[in-house]
């Protein structure tokens, strides 16, 4: 064998697609389809599943328009984390999959299915259309059109960021609170309310910060950055939701609602430990009630697979507590300080 065929051969591979069916109009359940085919190296996952539809299984449904990571459209979970397929590589792909040259595709999750790869997205719209995700202009209307309405560059930066998000839904199939509770607002929607909020040309931003701090709103997320590891963007989404709860702090207070128990919670354990006791942080802050209702098949599924936190009892103290106190109880003091200060302002 030459040494341009041998190469030829490393260009060259045999892989199956273990892909995701299911149709509503004669299946009862879903169920995986393979499909093997012979790739050359540069191939993305988009690509293989459009050759496999037009070559291999017509009836084969998936959604894809751009091709150019830009629409968002095709937007799947390739062995098991949700991302573009029209950006994903066959080869990475392989070198990740648990089998040996199989790759497996899912639809998105969090999102009611409508056949085989394709979610239905009007869940996502309507929660955007809920929380405003447009600017309301403070410009008169009788002015609209006659004068640009311009921010500055140092403003626009703040959610520079924010606007590259193509509404793919990664960050939604990913996020672990959609899982138990389909009402919670949403990384993608906290994204666009962040990036809405911080433009000073709006008008909507205290009704909208309102419905954010409400039951199945921004205090429900639980920092698990399973949003952002899998934002296709790289959009830092965690700092929007952390900017919205910082906003609603300062120009709300804090009051009794699940995130300020949420808040006291965490400050709670930190100044008694040093480190939070996670086996109980859902009951005080949602309730006994709440917790089982929501979290207890979640709950139930992380006792199988042994990734439980560790009971209130057998969470030790951090190493030199006493002294992370001290700092901590002058650290408090200081805060108590400047809130007192604004209020004589």
């Amino acid at each position: 064998m030459t040494d341009s065929t041998m190469q030829q051969n490393e260009g060259k591979r045999e892989v199956t697609f273990r892909v995701h069916r299911f149709n509503p109009q004669v299946d009862t359940k879903p169920y995986y389809d393979d499909y093997t085919i012979k790739l050359e190296k540069g191939i993305t996952v988009l690509r293989a599943l459009n050759y496999i539809k037009e070559h291999v299984d017509p009836s084969l449904t998936l959604r894809a328009f751009c091709q150019a990571g830009i629409c968002g459209s095709c937007a799947m979970r390739i062995n098991n984390m949700s991302k573009l397929a029209c950006t994903t590589q066959v080869w990475d792909e392989l070198d990740k999959a648990k089998e040996p040259g199989v790759i497996k595709v899912d639809p998105l999750r969090n999102l009611p299915l409508i056949k085989d790869l394709v979610v239905e997205m009007d869940p996502l719209v309507g929660k955007m259309q809920h929380y405003s995700n447009w600017v309301e202009s403070t410009m008169p209307e009788e002015e609209w059109g006659k004068k640009e309405f311009l921010v500055s560059g140092e403003e626009f930066l703040k959610y520079d960021k924010a606007t590259d998000c193509i509404l793919c839904a990664s960050c939604v199939s990913e996020c672990t609170i959609l899982r138990a509770n389909r009402e919670y607002v949403s990384p993608a929607v906290l994204l666009k309310s962040y990036r809405m909020n911080v433009d000073t040309r709006d008008a909507s931003h205290d009704q909208r910060l309102a419905d954010l701090v409400k039951d199945h709103g921004v205090w429900d997320c639980t920092h698990c950055y399973r949003c952002q590891e899998s934002c296709v963007k790289h959009i830092p989404i965690m700092d929007a939701i952390h900017g919205i709860r910082e906003d609603a702090i300062e120009r709300r207070g804090v009051k009794d609602t699940s995130g300020a128990r949420h808040a006291e919670a965490f400050m709670d354990d930190i100044s008694k430990k040093g480190k939070l006791v996670e086996a109980t942080l859902p009951i005080r802050t949602n309730g006994v009630g709440w917790t089982l209702k929501n979290l207890l098949p979640m709950a139930v599924k992380m006792v199988i697979k042994r990734r439980t936190p560790p009971p209130p009892p057998l969470v030790k103290a951090s190493k030199g507590i006493e002294t992370f106190r001290e700092e901590f109880r002058e650290m408090s003091g200081h805060v108590a300080k400047d809130h007192e200060k604004q209020s004589g302002e």
